[in-house]
Parts: C-alpha cells; sequence; structure tokens
C-alpha cells in the first residue's frame, strides 16, 4: 500500500488551480494525510520590491491584508477538510522559484500541480500529479 501522508497543492486561484485543489483534498481525503495548500503572493512581493527599491514607502499592512485576503477565499473551499489543513500564504518570491523551496521544505509525499507549472516538475523533489 502507498504512504501519503502529506499533499501539497499549489493555488492561485485561478479554475484550474481550484480543481487541483479538489482533486488534492480528496487524495488527502482518501488517504488521512495532512492537506497543505500554497499560494505565492507574487504581486504583493512585487510591490513591496519596487517600493522599497524606489525607496517609497509601501502600506504598512499592504502584505497582512493580501494574506487575509486570500486565505479568506480558500477556507470555505477546505471548510470540510480544515482540521488537517494547513496554509501557507507568502509574498517571497516568483512561484517558478518558490514552489521548489517549498516542496524541499515540506517534504511532501505528493505534490498536485497545474500544467502552468508542468515545466518545474523536474525541479520538484516530490510525485506530482498534474491537472489540467
Amino acid at each position: 500500500m502507498v504512504n501519503v501522508n502529506k499533499v501539497l497543492v499549489y493555488v492561485d486561484l485561478t479554475p484550474i488551480s481550484l480543481k487541483a485543489l479538489e482533486w488534492a483534498k480528496d487524495l488527502a481525503k482518501k488517504y488521512d494525510s495532512e492537506l497543505i495548500v500554497y499560494h505565492e503572493m507574487e504581486d504583493v512581493y512585487t510591490m513591496l520590491k519596487v517600493s522599497s527599491s524606489f525607496g517609497i514607502p509601501s502600506a504598512p499592512d499592504l502584505k497582512e491584508n493580501a494574506e487575509k485576503n486570500i486565505k479568506d477565499k480558500l477556507k470555505p473551499l477546505v471548510k470540510d477538510y480544515e482540521d488537517k489543513c494547513r496554509f501557507i500564504i507568502e509574498a517571497k518570491g516568483k512561484v517558478v522559484d518558490r514552489l521548489p523551496e517549498v516542496v524541499n521544505e515540506e517534504k511532501p509525499d505528493l505534490t498536485v500541480i497545474t500544467t502552468d507549472y508542468e515545466r518545474d516538475i523536474s525541479k520538484l523533489n516530490s510525485q506530482i500529479l498534474v491537472i489540467k
């Protein structure tokens, strides 16, 4: 029997990534696994980087408000699995760079991505399920 203790899914709130979330949630339920929902706030990262490089202050709560907004959108989608679900919502860079790092840090048994990130499969140290 296959052991799947941790399922990680990248969600950017596009329809296809929400489909990936459903797949990840169903698989996590099937194997009674922890579900990790990862979202990278690239736009917030870019705004913070640009504002600091120009010496212009950004809104002090920009990151916190954006994170709360994302979490408020994601929570209802996993409400039936919230006891074994964890969110990683951050503004640390571009998904293409951060996704392999998060996978290496979290060490999921299965990572669920969309075809948008299929080109990065070789960088992901995990079993992969690609949703299209």
